[in-house]
């Protein structure tokens, strides 16, 4: 049995999109169409790849294996295609997509890689910074071939290595009168500030929490006076606040995940290795 590309790339398409009307336009087809091309995908393999439900297209089982297939199958043609072109190249080039958290993208996985994506003007760079519980869905839908968030993931038919700890500590402001009582988390299910009091012997009777969606904005927040927050010390340098002492420092461990493949090609490759090796360097270099 031999798969149609038609059929696949309409499949990958709409997986990666993660609808029907963005994935129809960007082939130039009807969704009738496209439509069309899935059901007839599914048909032959036997089985269901995408479900519909009121969220959004959701990969089943075999969806997710099927999208790691058409994901190798890319890289492998890209590669292949590299190489013809210019045979004695040592040069990376293709996608690299990333997602992860914002308290480490900007100021630890991007000069972790720079070195590599500075000597590889070919690799085209693809970031998204999102909370911890919305990456998973991101990797598995395809639209990221790695991401780096807090804690351990139960992410089957994945890699995982862990990077390195982040270290976490209560900051007030250094300058501005400070709002007593508050806490900046980036939303309601942020439990940063939670877990960091639950270490501490002393404990609010009520978290008073403000949300601020960002860690640079919540560490801003702090600065004007808007409340305390708990945040990485890595990002504290150069900030008008201070550490509040006395308190035992939350670690979050930072993991690496990418979907398990027969074969990586060299840029992939390339990325973890770099990120295994740089990225507690550049972590534990930032000046406190």
């Amino acid at each position: 049995m031999q798969l149609s590309q038609s059929q696949l790339r309409a499949f990958s398409e709409v997986a990666k999109c993660g609808s029907f009307t963005k994935a129809a336009q960007l082939l130039g087809l009807t969704q009738s169409a496209l439509s069309h091309r899935i059901k007839n995908l599914e048909s032959e393999l036997a089985t269901t790849l995408l479900i519909r439900d009121p969220a959004g297209i959701r990969l089943t089982d075999a969806g997710e294996r099927l999208l790691a297939f058409c994901r190798v199958q890319s890289e492998l043609e890209s590669e292949l295609v590299q190489n013809l072109r210019k045979p004695s190249s040592n040069d990376l080039q293709g996608f690299l997509r990333i997602g992860a958290v914002s308290t480490v993208v900007w100021s630890v996985v991007i000069p972790a890689l720079g070195d590599l994506l500075r000597e590889n003007p070919q690799v085209h760079l693809e970031v998204i910074s999102d909370e911890v519980r919305n990456l998973p869905k991101l990797l598995r839908s395809g639209q990221v071939d790695f991401i780096v968030t807090c804690g351990k993931q139960n992410l089957v038919h994945c890699e995982e290595l862990h990077l390195g700890d982040e270290q976490n500590v209560l900051i007030n402001p250094k300058i501005a009168s400070l709002r007593t009582g508050v806490y900046l988390d980036h939303d309601s299910e942020d439990r940063t500030t939670h877990d960091f009091f639950e270490l501490q012997k002393a404990q609010p009777k009520v978290l008073n929490r403000t949300y601020l969606d960002d860690i640079y904005g919540i560490i801003a927040g702090v600065e004007e006076g808007i409340g305390s927050a708990v945040v990485p010390l890595h990002l504290l340098n150069g900030r008008k606040v201070k550490v509040v002492s006395g308190n035992k420092v939350l670690s979050v461990p930072i993991f690496l995940y990418y979907p398990k493949q027969a074969y990586y090609p060299k840029l992939h490759s390339e990325v973890v290795a770099t990120l295994k090796t740089e990225f507690s360097k550049v972590l534990n270099q930032i000046k406190r």
